[in-house]
């Protein structure tokens, strides 16, 4: 499974278990506990409710982390499977230190499948095409590199109305647009898509497809695409 999307399922169901113990604390209470004396019940619905509101931060942190690169998001799953495993471990503990009578195996399953899934999350591939096909040697007249390091490669593309490139790839690239316009787009396959692209847009396409662009609009379109290496 890749990082970004393990995040996104663990942010998901971090989720809707901490909305459970801040929206119905004496619910859940009632459910974990059974029947609490009276005077009890608002204290540990009160701690219930704290603790939800922890794993919503903990879902929150996840969900935010899903776009950051590959390193970040490894470190941001390693952080949290250990988290969900030290969890498991405090829970399991109560019991034999006597402050539980027993051990809760459903919320245990659920947080173990969490940490499995953290723990296993891969990197996403990434994609690279053939040198041949970087679009400033297909196409120099439309693609032009302004800087280029070991790192990165950030271009200017201008297409006047009606000039078309010729069919070219991308490493993983950010594009912004400095002047928007009507693009067709044309895939390896022949299949054919029409793109409107205001001015100011900012766009992450889908990596390693090999296509080619024609202005089909009236004003030349121009922008700028920042590659990684």
């Amino acid at each position: 499974m890749e990082s970004s999307l393990a995040l996104i399922i663990i942010a998901g169901t971090l989720t809707l278990l901490g909305l459970f113990k801040l929206l119905a604390p004496k619910k859940f209470n009632e459910n974990a506990m059974g029947e609490l004396h009276e005077q009890a019940k608002n204290p540990a619905a009160a701690i219930r409710a704290a603790l939800g509101g922890m794993v919503l931060s903990m879902a929150l942190i996840a969900f935010m982390s899903k776009d950051l690169d590959q390193n970040a998001m490894s470190v941001i799953l390693c952080a949290i499977g250990i988290g969900l495993v030290a969890t498991i471990t405090i829970v399991v503990l109560n019991k034999a230190r006597g402050f539980s009578p027993e051990i809760p195996v459903p919320p245990l399953v659920l947080l173990g499948v969490l940490s499995i899934i953290a723990f296993t999350a891969t990197p996403e591939e990434k994609v690279s095409v053939a040198a041949e096909l970087n679009p400033e040697l297909v196409s120099p007249d439309v693609y032009r590199v302004l800087f280029e390091d070991e790192n990165v490669k950030v271009i200017e593309v201008e297409h006047e109305p009606g000039e078309s490139d010729d069919f070219h790839g991308h490493h993983p690239m950010t594009w912004y647009a400095v002047q928007g316009g009507t693009l067709e787009m044309t895939a390896e396959d022949g299949s054919v898509n029409v793109v409107e692209i205001k001015t100011g847009q900012v766009g992450r396409p889908l990596q390693g497809q090999i296509h080619k662009a024609k202005n089909i609009g009236d004003t030349k379109f121009k922008a700028i695409l920042i590659e990684e290496k």
